[in-house]
């Protein structure tokens, strides 16, 4: 019989102790989510990819009824272009602007804020892919790429 106990003693220590410590994960865990760490939108920064031409806009943004504002420049090229048109997609659904707006070398302007795709939850990380119809030269191209942040 006293072996029992032994037993019994051991098991419950063992049952105590994992306890214990499966409890204090369980608080770690919930504090890191109430401080909003395991939220990609509190670590998901602004990034621009693409954009192999005329360069990526040097400042953009999405807001929750859909607008987006950019700010384009010219960083790559040696000539004046016009931009005609901006086509901006996300999740599938996209806005349209045309528009005929110069950008000399090296300078920087802000395009006009336009609006057209779905509402977003503000708060909430956004990958928004660009098409830039400009003429360079006489000549229609197109540059692409994606631009990231928060919704504001």
């Amino acid at each position: 019989m006293k072996f029992a106990n032994k037993k019994a003693q051991s098991a419950m220590e063992y049952l105590m102790t994992y306890g214990w410590a499966i409890l204090i994960v369980i608080i770690v865990a919930a504090a890191l989510y109430a401080l909003g760490v395991f939220n990609p939108a509190t670590f998901t920064g602004r990034t621009a990819t693409g954009f192999q031409v005329i360069g990526a806009p040097s400042d953009w943004d999405l807001n929750s009824s859909g607008g987006v504002t950019l700010v384009m420049s010219n960083s790559k090229m040696s000539t004046t272009l016009t931009i005609i048109n901006i086509s901006a997609t996300i999740s599938g659904n996209s806005a349209n602007s045309v528009i005929n707006y110069s950008i000399g070398p090296g300078a920087t302007n802000q395009y006009v804020y336009f609006a057209g795709l779905p509402t977003q939850t503000q708060g909430a990380t956004y990958s928004l892919k660009l098409a830039v119809l400009y003429n360079s030269g006489g000549i229609d191209h197109t540059d692409t790429g994606t631009v990231t942040g928060v919704v504001s």
